[in-house]
């Protein structure tokens, strides 16, 4: 079939509204909340919105979860109401993921809610003046046929994908970007472009431009060149400042779609760091909630929304509205942000004598705490700095904001080094254990994920790589194991671990799953001494679009 001639949405900026409320509320919701991660008693790793895909669930026997996804507790105004008191600027949720389930009544099959979930959500939002996006899993589908991308384990999910994409996919589409009045949705999020080509996207894309010219769009429909108005990174904040505009998506807890299991929530203090780092980048933050099968929140969930909408109430100027700080990356106490002619310093670290020691040449005109505005702060220069001198104790003890104001853009100083993590020395024994969290990670398409259990993922770019540094005191030759994981659907990917200019190549075979780790030996290094070894894991070839999920690489002495 040939694609039309239609080109890739506009790379022009994207709209105001957008790039103005740097903080919007992401809601996983769907029948995967009914299971919740747990199938026929067994709970299952990872989020639990993919466990159809994790415990290979019949289709029959998957649609049978939708009598619990009652809803009977819905309510989109306390939704959308929780959303603004948390200062969040706009909303999006999953129209339908990779499950196939709409939240809508589709003309199209019966694989859908029993009512209309998204028309009150979106009166809702037309009420409160919040844009409202729809989510939409375009090209990944393990029910409707012909979108299982990779293993499929149900002969329902047979079938042809672009017999997928004219009879699911784009009337779909149709319906969500026609039924609920002018300018909802305001964004089209797409998610796993598996089998989109770039003439199959531009299939998409038409239909889409047919009836919203100019939509706002992520960068996950598959166009070529990547098109859409905004990149996503997913659960990281990436190693550099992006060169385009994008918006991180990050959970409360580990799971995006409500998880029995998953209690490791973040705390509020740390999702405020999230969202001060992101927006000093000049990034917004897009952060998911999962609600219940009933339609309820978990409290958690909840409670830290009202916490941040607390802090954004007395600090919100350094985020709404405001654009990245002067500065590369953060600094040693904090982040910076800008807004017109006010430099905001949202300082986590706290100095104990009260002296902030800032990297620029030129003093402030004027400078207070956003939480005593009516209290002025006092600066002198410095060596290439200047310092500014605080109160005794941090009026917020997760972030504070400084305000300072200059009538000219201020001048850099001496920026300090982006802090690396530290050398890591050899044992007694001389087995070296290279872990996620020790890693020092280059390139937007690789993060480290929290928890207890680290792992370096969302890996999807060749320019993109963890370094280790390693103290190395015993010359020998070891076998170099990594610790990974990746479905069989993704496997293929070649990778050297680089050990200054030697290389050992790896193939990463299938795992089982994202979650399913495995401790697999690459080949052996002959090593020499070395104060500051640079060791790196470098993909050379991706060919299923994901590189693996890194653990740890273990370095034993032969």
């Amino acid at each position: 079939m040939s694609a039309p001639t239609t080109p890739a949405p506009s790379l022009n900026p994207p709209p105001a509204w957008w790039s103005e409320a740097r903080f919007g509320l992401f809601i996983h919701w769907g029948v995967y909340a009914v299971p919740a991660g747990v199938h026929r008693g067994k709970p299952y790793a990872g989020a639990s919105e993919w466990l159809m895909h994790s415990a290979k669930i019949p289709v029959a026997d998957y649609q049978t979860y939708a009598a619990g996804f009652t809803a009977e507790h819905y309510a989109p105004e306390a939704w959308v109401r929780a959303a603004k008191d948390a200062g969040m600027g706009y909303l999006v949720i999953t129209a339908k993921h990779h499950d196939g389930f709409t939240l809508y009544d589709t003309a199209v099959n019966d694989w859908h809610a029993s009512r209309d979930l998204l028309r009150p959500l979106a009166e809702a939002c037309r009420r409160h003046d919040l844009p409202l996006g729809f989510y939409y899993s375009q090209a990944q589908d393990w029910v409707n046929g012909g979108a299982a991308f990779g293993e499929k384990w149900d002969p329902a999910q047979a079938g042809d994908f672009d017999t997928y994409l004219d009879r699911v996919a784009i009337p779909q589409i149709s319906e969500r970007l026609t039924r609920y009045g002018p300018g909802i949705p305001a964004v089209l999020w797409w998610d796993t472009p598996a089998e989109m080509t770039p003439a199959r996207a531009a299939r998409v894309d038409a239909a889409v431009q047919r009836l919203a010219p100019g939509i706002l769009q992520n960068d996950r429909l598959g166009l070529a060149s990547g098109g859409g108005h905004f990149g996503t990174p997913e659960q990281r904040i990436p190693a550099t400042r992006p060169s385009r505009p994008w918006e991180t998506c990050m959970t409360t807890n580990e799971s995006w779609g409500f998880n029995l299991h998953d209690h490791a929530w973040k705390s509020p203090a740390l999702l405020l760091r999230q969202l001060a780092e992101v927006v000093s980048q000049g990034g917004n933050y897009l952060l998911n909630i999962g609600p219940r099968p009933d339609g309820t929140i978990p409290e958690p969930s909840l409670a830290a929304l009202a916490a941040m909408g607390a802090w954004m109430r007395v600090n919100g100027d350094a985020i709404r509205g405001a654009s990245a700080g002067p500065f590369p990356h953060r600094l040693p106490w904090g982040f910076a942000t800008t807004h017109g002619d006010t430099l905001y310093l949202l300082v986590e670290n706290w100095p104990a004598d009260g002296q902030l020691s800032v990297p620029l040449l030129d003093l402030p005109a004027s400078a207070h705490l956003l939480a005593a505005p009516a209290t002025p702060l006092s600066s002198a220069p410095a060596d290439r700095a200047f310092i500014l001198q605080l109160p005794s104790t941090a009026p917020d003890p997760a972030l504070s904001v400084v305000a300072l104001h200059y009538a000219t853009p201020p001048r850099l100083g001496a920026v300090p080094a982006r802090p690396r993590p530290p050398v890591i020395p050899q044992p007694a024994d001389g087995a070296l254990t290279l872990r996620a969290a020790d890693a020092e990670v280059f390139g937007e398409h690789l993060s480290l994920t929290a928890g207890p259990d680290p792992q370096l993922g969302c890996w999807s770019g060749l320019d993109s790589h963890p370094l280790w540094r390693v103290r190395l005191h015993q010359a020998g030759n070891y076998r170099v194991e990594l610790d990974y994981a990746i479905p069989p659907h993704r496997q293929g990917t070649l990778a050297h671990v680089a050990f200054g200019d030697q290389r050992v190549p790896f193939i990463a075979a299938g795992t089982g799953g994202w979650g399913d780790f495995v401790r697999t030996p690459a080949g052996v290094v002959t090593l020499a001494p070395d104060d500051e070894l640079h060791v790196r894991v470098l993909p050379v070839s991706i060919p299923l679009g994901a590189v693996m999920n890194l653990r740890a690489v273990h370095l034993t002495p032969l």
